[in-house]
């Protein structure tokens, strides 16, 4: 476990005495949590900014993994937040109080820093303590099986029954919450932005519950809530379930609770203080932390009793898929500790947690003052590290990439509070491959896990990268963090490994999976600085490929006579002869009959996407110069010329882009002997074509993130709101790729086209990861072709990074 970097922020003047140091479990403290697509939040009881101590509430804060100085800010309460959660799929945030108050948030226009309240519940009275959204029924299953078989079969998507159904048995969303006094509350949005609410409670009469845990499993809810009473300590489990009488949106909800045996703990063990269910499919394990940290599971056990009072029906188990049951057994489940881990120094746990998927199998123990990272199956801890959040000591001011916070004065009787921050929360990424800690002044700390092992061979680590990329293409899920903790000298290998496994699968998981594999090279790509042509080049047949479905989607509608040659060659069933078709229409395509002049004016509206496929065109046949095949010998990268599926697509585009009078009539040749042996006269046609016409894209744009090959070594260390300028990288275009009207950060990175303003535009859309540009949202007044042309590009960037908006005004 590795420290990649810590953010840093300039401390009250004046703050809460004993704020840090305390132990009671009542003081509301920072928590933080991470989305499937890297995205954190975490919670300020100041606003980061907030110097002062004038903004004392609550405070929601989101930031990309790669980019976490740049926080934006969600909501403020006046009241503390205490509870915290991401949906499945990282696009709604759930934000709930210590007075009951749960708001669900969403992206607006799919901005990570405008945000607007999807619906909200009350709950009057409750201090929320633990919020879950209810699950989709998707599962995505990693197989133990060898590293050859195909992908559909180590990775697969099963279809679970969901937390609450709807109309055809699709998954409703909501949320399940649970509040200091046992109460289990369920919330759907409604009509309007008040949510249906039903609850219900742990136990009748109320007990102070500390801590909770909710987990999902076969369509219910596990419940685990530590309570106190006295000198009575426990930990209360049930099985949640949430109903409705009926699929109509406007029936009530219920909630029913199923309970399981409570785990008793001895008396002289102090109250737990975080809870985590630790779940397989075929045990259930929870694990308690306090003054030492336990592993229970959930087992069924079986209880002989007498003939004559087992006669009759065979009272069965509370768990699902129990073992087989005998008639002269009565069949029970309950709790038996497995593992224990002690923590030593004296101190006590904050917070723990454990991996969410199947492809991680570990858990993280904060104490105050360092992580500690366990495995499943044995009692020892793999690692552990001391985290340090003084924000003045000389390793940071030495390596930092950002500027430390100075040392403010303080006054008679007052410690400095630079060393005193604790760590209070800690959270998993989905796929398990880094640790986000956050400490009492809410400043994040992210380390790097293992992956696997720092003993494993690198043929093994190949093996283990390549299949984490794998699920994370199947499963949809961003695999940033696993980029972010790559080793730099296994980038080629993964990339080759990840590209034969891709081409050796089915063609109908090709088809389906192919823009998302495509994605993950140009991700990898950019990881190098040596790799950075390569990357580029991806992009260019990314947004090629991107064109290219618009204008093909535009000619499977009704068509004129005049077109259907060049419909018939577009589709995606092409005969065998493509080639001579291509050949064909290139040299008799007629463009003066007013059928097909007004036939092609829909494609009118993508003129500036076919203007840039000419360009990738001409920067394709820039890299033939001899001295860029020298070293495309040498080096395993990638061109747009040497990939055969990638020049047919430009020589369609190039067709289309002729064909609506954009240009291009020389370029269709030379792209038509691509596909043969390369000979001198080729080469020299192609310099002249270039000569001719200057034109050329490069689409590795300057950019400021963690993740770029910008040589800083860990670990890093940050301040809010200041952007390091030492992590800045600008890839520097090879020769064949320069020229006057390369495009820039001027220019949208989607349209082709300038953002306006000479060079300060008014409104933009940023992307913090690759540094791709675009305009605001666009008006709906477009032509539909552009509409789908964008459509691709409006959730989310190119890269797979959340757009950010910028304005001037």
């Amino acid at each position: 476990m590795e420290l990649i970097y810590s953010m840093r922020r300039k401390p009250l003047k004046c703050e809460p005495p004993h704020f840090d140091i305390t132990s009671d479990p009542e003081i509301i403290r920072p928590i933080c949590t991470i989305s499937t697509c890297n995205i954190i939040a975490f919670t300020s009881l100041t606003e980061l900014s907030d110097c002062d101590g004038d903004t004392w509430g609550g405070h929601v804060y989101v930031c990309d993994l790669d980019t976490p100085w740049d926080s934006h800010k969600v909501t403020s309460t006046v009241h503390p937040i205490s509870a915290l959660e991401w949906d499945g799929e990282g696009k709604q945030l759930l934000v709930a109080t210590t007075v009951g108050e749960v708001s669900v948030y969403g992206q607006k226009d799919f901005l990570l820093n405008e945000w607007t309240c999807l619906y909200t519940a009350t709950f009057p009275g409750e201090h929320i303590i633990k919020a879950t959204f209810f699950h989709n029924g998707r599962r995505v299953l990693a197989l133990e099986k060898k590293p050859d078989a195909p992908v559909s079969e180590r990775i697969q998507i099963l279809r679970s029954t969901p937390t609450l159904k709807g109309f055809g048995g699709v998954a409703c969303r909501g949320a399940c919450v649970i509040s200091s006094t046992g109460l289990v509350g369920a919330l759907q949005a409604g009509e309007g932005t008040r949510a249906q609410v039903a609850s219900d409670c742990l136990r009748s009469p109320r007990d102070h519950i500390c801590a909770a845990s909710i987990a999902h499993k076969n369509g219910n809810l596990l419940v685990a809530a530590a309570w106190r009473r006295g000198s009575k300590r426990g930990v209360r489990c049930a099985v949640c379930s949430v109903l409705r009488s009926n699929t109509s949106r406007a029936s009530p909800l219920a909630v029913q609770l199923q309970p399981l045996p409570t785990v008793y703990l001895l008396d002289d063990d102090i109250s737990p203080v975080s809870l985590c269910w630790w779940l397989r499919d075929d045990t259930d394990a929870l694990l308690i932390a306090g003054n030492n940290l336990t592993l229970w599971k959930l087992t069924e056990r079986s209880y002989p009793v007498h003939k004559l009072l087992s006669k009759g029906p065979v009272q069965g188990s509370t768990t699902p898929g129990g073992g087989p049951k005998t008639l002269d057994c009565f069949n029970t489940v309950s709790w038996q500790q497995a593992a224990a881990w002690p923590l030593e120094g004296g101190e006590s746990a904050t917070h723990v947690c454990a991996a969410r998927l199947p492809p991680a199998a570990h858990a993280v123990l904060a104490t105050p003052r360092a992580l500690h990272l366990l495995p499943r199956d044995t009692h020892h801890y793999l690692v552990s590290r001391p985290i340090v959040s003084n924000g003045t000591s000389a390793p940071e001011t030495a390596a930092g990439a950002g500027t430390p916070p100075k040392k403010t004065k303080y006054g008679p009787g007052l410690a400095p509070s630079g060393g005193s921050a604790t760590v209070w929360c800690a959270e998993l990424s989905a796929l398990g491959s880094v640790a986000v800690a956050l400490d009492s002044r809410s400043q994040l700390h992210v380390y790097k896990l293992l992956q696997p092992a720092p003993d494993v061979p690198t043929p093994l680590s190949v093996q283990h990268v390549t299949s984490l990329l794998e699920y994370s293409m199947v499963s949809g899920y961003d695999c940033l963090d696993v980029l972010m903790t790559l080793k730099s000298n296994i980038v080629e290998a993964v990339y080759e490994r990840l590209t034969e496994n891709f081409q050796r699968q089915a063609q109908s998981f090709q088809q389906y999976y192919y823009h998302s594999w495509l994605k993950l090279r140009i991700s990898l790509c950019s990881l190098s600085g040596a790799w950075q042509s390569s990357a580029a080049a991806l992009s260019a047949q990314q947004l090629c490929g991107a064109a290219w479905a618009a204008c093909a989607g535009a000619l499977r509608d009704d068509k004129p006579d005049a077109l259907a040659a060049l419909a018939a060659l577009l589709d995606d069933h092409a005969p065998p002869d493509l080639d001579k078709n291509l050949l064909a229409l290139e040299a008799k395509m007629d463009l003066t009959s007013e059928g097909t002049l007004q036939a092609l004016q829909p494609l009118q509206a993508l003129r500036r996407p076919l203007q840039r496929a000419l360009h990738t065109a001409l920067t394709a046949l820039a890299a033939m110069q001899p001295s860029n095949l020298h070293q495309m010998q040498h080096q395993h990268g990638y061109e747009l010329w040497c990939a055969a599926g990638s020049a047919g697509a430009l020589r369609r585009l190039v067709v289309l882009a002729r064909a609506c009078g954009r240009g291009g009539d020389a370029l269709g040749r030379a792209l038509s002997r691509l596909s043969m042996p390369h000979k001198p006269d080729l080469l020299e046609e192609c310099a002249l074509l270039c000569a001719q016409a200057p034109a050329r894209v490069w689409d590795a744009l300057p950019r400021c993130c963690v993740a770029a090959p910008h040589g800083r070594a860990w670990p890093l260390f940050f301040e809010y709101g200041v952007e390091p300028k030492s992590l800045r990288y600008v890839p520097e275009p090879p020769p064949f790729a320069q020229s006057d009207i390369t495009p820039s950060l001027d220019m949208d990175s989607i349209r082709y086209m300038y953002l306006g303003g000479g060079r300060r535009a008014a409104r933009w859309r940023q992307c913090g990861r690759c540094g791709a540009r675009a305009l605001a949202a666009a008006q709906p007044s477009r032509h539909p072709l552009q509409r789908a042309y964008d459509g691709r590009f409006v959730a989310a960037c190119r890269c797979g990074g959340k757009w950010t908006l910028v304005s001037n005004v």
